[in-house]
């Protein structure tokens, strides 16, 4: 009974490949010529837009960093506070690594995006003393 249903469950779903082929008039159709085993691994469309989110390895751009005093740490909050507000679809993030405060903003998997967004922010902001971070944890959409 679990396989019928697994099976039928599966069979609803189509995969990247079929949704990329799917022929959509006064568009034209795109054909793709691969292994059925690579189709598999791929995956389905529905893995694809359900909202998974993974971490990765990738790049920040930080706005603030200050010591470890009160001063420093209410700076920060002050510089998230304003990047939410200014910003709302960039992720932010206060935290304190020892020994400082540090405000970034961003989840980025290429170098490129994040001096985009460091370009824009010393445009735009107050904040001039920003650096991009490599190797950061980040949270991708998938």
């Amino acid at each position: 009974m679990m396989v019928l249903i697994t099976a039928l469950a599966s069979a609803q779903q189509r995969t990247l490949v079929q949704e990329l082929e799917r022929d959509i008039p006064g568009k034209g159709r795109i054909r793709i010529e691969c292994d059925a085993r690579l189709d598999s691994l791929i995956g389905s469309v529905s893995d694809a837009e359900s909202g998974t989110k993974i971490k990765a390895r990738g790049y920040r751009v930080e706005v603030y960093a200050g010591n470890n005093t009160r001063a420093s740490k209410e700076k920060a909050n002050e510089v998230d506070r304003f990047l939410r507000e200014k910003y709302p679809d960039l992720s932010v993030y206060t935290e304190f690594r020892n020994p400082r405060w540090r405000c970034t903003v961003g989840d980025f998997l290429y170098y490129e995006e994040a001096y985009e967004t460091l370009r824009k922010l010393k445009k735009e902001t107050p904040y001039k003393g920003m650096i991009i971070l490599r190797n950061q944890e980040i949270t991708v959409s998938l």
